[in-house]
């Protein structure tokens, strides 16, 4: 029975779920034509299928990849579904088509939405407890030992930068060592943004020479949220740079509900490609509302 590996609610939930993946499968397909992809002849089933298999596996199942090829093969979603182990090979081959798919994605949603505002934040992402740090095969080095702030603990792991616009999208993504500060972000990611669009910070992130060259060099205007004995600290300027935010927060809050208690992986690269999925599938699942809207 399909329905046994999805929440309760049956029939519904499994039209609703699949006329998501028929959206996903096209909008992927598309994107992929349109980036000059080819499959190779011998292949029994599309790079679009495979990718739209690891966002079933995103949306549905915490980034469990058996469950999503299991449920796949039972609904009869693809004429030919892989085994786990040929699926992994397949879907670490694609890697390199994540983040230029992320980019053309992110085109297509500025003619859908036109956004003034963006906001910019950095998010722990855990590999292991904190008493297995040491002995961690995944991420061994102390590079990778970052701290939280705000929960003042420390975390094993990577950290997600995510650059998003008032629309909830992803626009710009990138993954650092957890003890890269995050003001890194300011320098690794590209920030293409649109002249005079404002750009939400928080106080990691203040630094007036980076506040001066983004305001000068790319005409983006920074809203950071500062500390009380900041030279350029402004209460009414504080409050515009709270809430506006708040929508990064949101985004966050979103990938953390698909996000499972553990991110599973066995080398670096599947951690990273399991992370990409989980932002890919946010970001196509507001382009298919967008677009039945």
């Amino acid at each position: 029975n399909p329905s046994c590996y999805l929440s309760p609610g049956s029939e519904k939930i499994v039209a609703a779920m699949l006329s998501r993946l028929i959206a996903a499968f096209c909008i992927i397909d598309d994107a992929l034509q349109a980036m000059g992809y080819k499959d190779d002849p011998q292949a029994k089933t599309p790079a679009s299928a495979i990718l739209t298999l690891a966002l079933l596996a995103a949306l549905e199942f915490g980034g469990k990849h058996n469950k999503a090829l299991a449920l796949a093969k039972d609904l009869g979603l693809f004429t030919h579904v892989p085994s786990p182990s040929r699926f992994n090979r397949r879907l670490h081959a694609l890697y390199p088509l994540l983040l230029p798919l992320l980019h053309l994605l992110a085109q297509v949603w500025k003619h859908l939405h036109q956004a003034q505002a963006y906001a910019l934040d950095t998010f722990p992402l855990p590999a292991c407890e904190n008493i297995r740090a040491p002995r961690s095969r995944l991420f061994p080095d102390k590079a990778y030992r970052g701290f939280i702030p705000s929960k003042r603990v420390y975390f094993h792991g990577l950290k997600l930068h995510l650059l998003v616009d008032d629309g909830k999208f992803v626009h710009e993504v990138n993954l650092t060592p957890g003890s890269l500060h995050d003001l890194a972000s300011l320098l690794l990611l590209p920030l293409d943004l649109p002249e005079g669009a404002e750009l939400y910070l928080d106080r990691g992130y203040e630094s007036h020479l980076y506040e001066d060259l983004l305001r000068e060099a790319q005409e983006v205007v920074p809203m950071v949220i500062r500390r009380r004995n900041s030279r350029r600290y402004l209460p009414w300027m504080q409050y515009l740079a709270i809430v506006g935010r708040r929508v990064v927060e949101t985004v966050g809050s979103m990938l953390h509900h698909l996000f499972p208690r553990r991110i599973h992986a066995v080398t670096q690269e599947g951690f990273v490609i399991k992370v990409l999925t989980f932002v890919l599938a946010h970001n196509i699942s507001l382009l298919t509302q967008k677009m039945a809207g």
